[in-house]
């Protein structure tokens, strides 16, 4: 799949206005996405985790030669405290330049009026972890002896009090996360690549995407326009996606009229598309999207599943290592009685289920939602950062995140929006059944708020990239759903 970040050529095209103002003082450039960690900026941040260390290879705003402020650029890059920066041995001909108040070095010091490291050239108060100081800033002139008025690296470098690397806070939003980056639960690291880098092909016809999108061969598909025919109970059209699959929308908003099946797969990822179903019933219908049969390591960002006749979205049948982020899982026709979102395992005896169902949801919402949101049975759930609201015009929200047989649920930072029993403990059963709520925001909700016990430890990083359950609705309203403007983009 081409990569999400863009090429090399287009990150250094976007920073060219960074680079001639820091020509001299760049001592290197991380990019590991259009976006850090949520925001614009690459090298801002760096990773999600807050920068690569100490404000760029020698410290915030570190001088070197007194001239050039040494091999320090982007003072601010993110390093935990930076290293002071001296802006130079000597501030040509003061006593010292030390990176205080001001370097003593005379009216002018080779392209200042002072030969200052900045005011404090420090790299914000604590700029670690994504979620560091207040500014991670090189100081008022962070470039060693040469008088800038900024710091390169703007004002939230790592992350600061809104995430790694940009203005706003959250995961890079080209970069799986959570579970799918796993073997399984016991597993190590797994790189989610879908199709790769083979060139990607472009679709016009739901004819062409069924053809690519269930061979045996790595793809990189581009869909484009509004594809399918729509589909009612188990009739209609269905997408099969099979391995080393990436399935990305041409442009924001991008609709396929059928629904998705990715049954004893790997290696997928499915981005920037909406799926509307025809509205909720009680019959044994199509979900919007069904995950199942043994598949893992897949990725599903940026996409949106309204009004599926039997869920929006179900991982079932020994189906793990999912994540979820940036999706809407909605309602919008009203006098359906059917709003259950998102199941987890079909019944409590589905043994190939065992140890699997290994699931992330991070920066979704759930909108109208009655329950299963989600559901679950013998999975490690993490429900993360994620906004529920209501609508009664559609129906009311009556459970929420729900554990069910042997199902050991995360419950983290979220904001529950008028939710009737918002953390629902009353299919609680089985070994290992238990949900841990830390963190979450109640709001106009009724019913049990409170966990059940301790839940299991995450394999993989997130607290880089969390934020406070204050800031999900204004962040997930922002940039959930297929708002993807074209297929490399990372808002």
């Amino acid at each position: 799949m081409t990569k999400p970040c863009g090429t090399v050529s287009q990150r250094i095209s976007g920073m060219l206005p960074v680079l001639v103002t820091a020509a001299l003082a760049l001592g290197g450039l991380a990019c590991t996405s259009t976006e850090g960690a949520g925001g614009p900026g690459p090298g801002a941040g760096g990773n999600a985790a807050g920068g690569n260390a100490a404000g760029g290879n020698a410290g915030a705003g570190a001088g070197g030669t007194p001239d050039s402020g040494g091999t320090t650029g982007f003072a601010g890059r993110g390093g935990a405290t930076g290293s002071g920066g001296p802006g130079g041995t000597t501030a040509t001909g003061g006593t010292t330049a030390t990176g205080g108040t001001t370097a003593t070095g005379g009216t002018t010091a080779t392209g200042g009026t002072t030969a200052t490291g900045g005011t404090t050239a420090t790299g914000g108060t604590t700029a670690v972890g994504g979620r560091g100081g207040t500014t991670a800033t090189g100081g008022t002139a962070a470039v060693g002896g040469r008088g800038g008025t900024t710091a390169t690296g703007g004002t939230m470098a790592a992350g600061g009090a809104t995430g790694s690397g940009g203005s706003a806070p959250g995961a890079d939003q080209c970069k799986p996360l959570g579970w799918a980056t796993r073997t399984g639960r016991t597993g190590s690291a797994f790189s989610v690549t879908g199709g790769g880098t083979v060139a990607p092909i472009v679709v016009t016809t739901f004819a062409d995407l069924q053809r690519y999108a269930s061979d045996a061969q790595a793809r990189v598909i581009h869909i484009d326009g509004t594809l399918g025919s729509g589909w009612s109970g188990s009739s209609g059209d269905r997408l099969e996606i099979k391995s080393n699959k990436t399935i990305v929308g041409l442009r924001a908003g991008t609709l396929l009229k059928a629904a998705i099946h990715i049954n004893t797969a790997s290696n997928v990822i499915l981005r920037n598309v909406v799926v509307r179903g025809p509205g909720s019933n009680e019959d044994q219908a199509w979900d919007n999207i069904n995950i199942e049969g043994s598949s893992k390591n897949v990725w599903v960002d940026h996409c949106e599943f309204w009004d599926g006749q039997d869920g929006n979205a179900d991982v079932v049948k020994g189906a793990d290592t999912v994540t979820f982020t940036w999706c809407i899982f909605g309602y919008a026709l009203s006098g359906h009685s059917h709003n259950l979102s998102n199941l987890i395992a079909s019944s409590d005896t589905e043994p190939e289920s065992e140890g699997k169902l290994d699931i992330s949801y991070m920066f979704n919402w759930w909108n109208a939602a009655k329950e299963r949101q989600p559901r679950c049975r013998f999975g490690q759930i993490h429900v993360m950062n994620n906004l529920y609201t209501a609508n009664n015009a559609v129906g009311a929200s009556t459970l929420g995140v729900s554990n069910g047989f042997s199902c050991d649920v995360k419950t983290e930072n979220n904001h529950f929006i008028g939710q009737g029993t918002p953390i629902d403990l009353g299919k609680q059963a089985g070994t290992g059944s238990v949900q841990e709520a830390a963190g979450n925001i109640f709001e106009s909700c009724t019913g049990n708020q409170k966990g059940s016990g301790t839940a299991f430890t995450p394999p993989y990083e997130y607290k880089s990239f969390m934020v406070p359950a204050s800031e999900v609705k204004a962040l997930v309203q922002k940039r959930a759903g297929a708002t993807l403007a074209s297929p490399t983009s990372c808002p």
